[in-house]
């Protein structure tokens, strides 16, 4: 790196051509440039400029040494902010911000298989709305957003990669009215309430069956009030009776009432093996995640965020495969 040092002397001494400016612009005295210089013509052996009387001017090595030394020093650079990344996986910070289906199964696995990796990195993750997510990158504050992107697909200020749905289950609690029946009907189970955050770029069966269901004066069907969930004017956003941000509090809502609520299998294994919730056998082709991995589009990605988003999506693949994220 020494001879990298004093290239960068010769390319100084050249753009200035005055032993005094040059060494007034690298915060150098005058003898300890001119030391350097000669020190370079020895270890070339030849002489790199003519000090004439109108300045120093390059000779025909200098000219070579010059015009080869800028690219050496790009190349340097580069590859000293290549080290200092992939130095950030070690020692390091990675943020994310995701919505509460892939933030509370996918994408926390993913961080966590990142943090066995590298357990010095780290990490942050928020749970938000898409909207926060989307914001939050923007901002800076995110390095990463996972999230519904339905309303920002042409929006230029980011990059979107698309992952691979995961399947999503509706689920109730033992003993709900629902349990009865062999194949609830979507429409039967949004006569409950649902708890849950709201679901963006619905389905239109999905939206068909609560636009059927939403009725604000609760009328009834077999006797069981109808849910007030709603989809909005152009039947893009279902927003449940109950609207959380969280999978968590949806399913201690489920858990202590006739609610439903809907999670990745991997979410609602151990309590469906523990019977503490069931999975309902709902047929419902389109319920499935739908996100995308964002970015800002004006930055590449650092080592830290490449090797998280390609755990993600080797995670995301095996839920959609098996239907349910694995717990490790």
């Amino acid at each position: 790196m020494n001879d990298l040092r004093l290239i960068g002397l010769a390319i100084a001494l050249s753009e200035h051509g005055n032993f005094r400016r040059a060494a007034d612009a690298l915060n150098l005295s005058q003898p300890s440039l001119s030391r350097g210089i000669a020190e370079l013509e020895r270890s070339l052996g030849v002489s790199l400029f003519d000090r004439t009387t109108k300045g120093v001017v390059p000779t025909a090595f200098g000219r070579v040494l010059l015009d080869r030394g800028q690219a050496l020093l790009r190349d340097a650079a580069r590859l000293r902010r290549e080290i200092d990344l992939l130095a950030g996986l070690e020692t390091g910070a990675l943020s994310v911000a995701a919505a509460p289906f892939p933030g509370e199964s996918t994408v926390a696995v993913a961080l966590g298989q990142l943090a066995l990796r590298f357990p010095r990195l780290r990490m942050k993750l928020i749970v938000a709305d898409p909207d926060r997510v989307i914001a939050d990158v923007l901002s800076g504050d995110i390095d990463i957003g996972v999230a519904s992107v339905f309303g920002y697909e042409n929006d230029r200020q980011i990059t979107i990669e698309a992952v691979l749905p995961v399947p999503v289950f509706l689920a109730c609690r033992p003993g709900h009215p629902l349990t009865q029946e062999i194949a609830p009907t979507l429409k039967q189970v949004l006569s409950y309430p649902f708890a849950g955050p709201p679901l963006r770029g619905v389905h239109a069966e999905i939206a068909a069956a609560a636009a059927n269901t939403d009725d604000r004066s609760a009328r009834r069907v077999s006797g069981v009030p109808q849910s007030v969930a709603a989809i909005d004017a152009r039947g893009a956003t279902f927003t449940p009776q109950i609207s959380v941000s969280s999978m968590e509090a949806a399913r201690l809502i489920a858990l202590n009432s006739d609610a439903v609520f809907a999670a990745p299998a991997s979410f609602l294994a151990d309590d469906v093996a523990a019977a503490r919730l069931v999975r309902l056998n709902v047929d419902v082709p389109e319920m499935k995640t739908s996100h995308g991995i964002i970015r800002t589009a004006d930055r590449s990605l650092s080592p830290a965020e490449r090797v998280f988003i390609d755990l993600l999506r080797e995670v995301e693949a095996k839920a959609h495969q098996s239907g349910a994220a694995p717990l490790s």
